[in-house]
């Protein structure tokens, strides 16, 4: 196993996709594409990410991709855009009252992810994993 960032990244893609089908699946009457169901769970989950530049660099996909899926999430109601009174080129982006049932039922679905997957993975485990990420990351932030 060659042992760099890089595979780190590929690996975490990875489940990412694998999060991503099975609620697509999960969530198939509501029609949502893969990044519409990302953006609901990073706004969710992220209170700081809120512009269509951060989920981009999150989500490592396309600005385009991101403006096409944040605008479908406003048409469903699910999704507000509001401009920055700082600097009028930032919209910034915010889950609608609309959008709290469904993240409750999100969240119930991936909880149900996590046992399927998690289930036979110890505590001591993850958090020998968890320890191993937060240690990568506070060497970017020492950078």
């Amino acid at each position: 196993m060659e042992r760099n960032i890089e595979t780190l990244l590929k690996y975490f893609s990875q489940i990412r996709k694998y999060y991503a089908d099975e609620l697509k699946q999960r969530f198939k009457e509501e029609n949502f594409s893969h990044n519409e169901i990302a953006i609901l769970i990073l706004l969710s989950n992220n209170k700081s990410i809120t512009t269509c530049s951060q989920l981009t660099f999150f989500l490592g996909v396309s600005k385009g991709l991101v403006s096409r899926s944040v605008d479908s999430l406003i048409d469903r109601g699910l999704v507000s855009s509001v401009r920055d009174p700082a600097d009028k080129r930032v919209q910034h982006i915010r889950l609608t009252e609309e959008a709290g049932k469904l993240i409750v039922k999100l969240k119930k679905e991936i909880e149900q992810i996590n046992d399927k997957l998690l289930g036979d993975i110890s505590e001591k485990e993850i958090a020998q994993m968890e320890a191993t990420i937060m240690k990568i990351i506070n060497r970017f932030k020492d950078e």
